[in-house]
């Protein structure tokens, strides 16, 4: 397994866990570090695409993604 996929998968499990603590405790404290874990895990996914598939469009919206997932960070912390 390589590096890249079990920090994805590890931060998958930690996401997961995270988000049926809030849907069950009904505290969204940490939603804002859920979405800061799914942008990483987006990174990281596309850098895998990009690598695998030589520049594929699914490495170009992984990115996208993740970017827009920082925005949302930011701007709940910065409202």
């Amino acid at each position: 397994m390589s590096r890249s996929l079990g920090l994805q998968l590890l931060f998958a499990v930690v996401i997961i866990m995270i988000s049926v603590y809030g849907l069950v405790t009904k505290d969204f404290t940490f939603l804002p570090v859920t979405f800061t874990l799914l942008g990483l895990t987006f990174v990281l996914i596309g850098v895998r695409e990009w690598r695998k598939e030589n520049k594929s469009a699914m490495s170009i919206v992984s990115f996208g993604t993740a970017c827009f997932l920082f925005l949302v960070v930011a701007l709940s912390f910065f409202p």
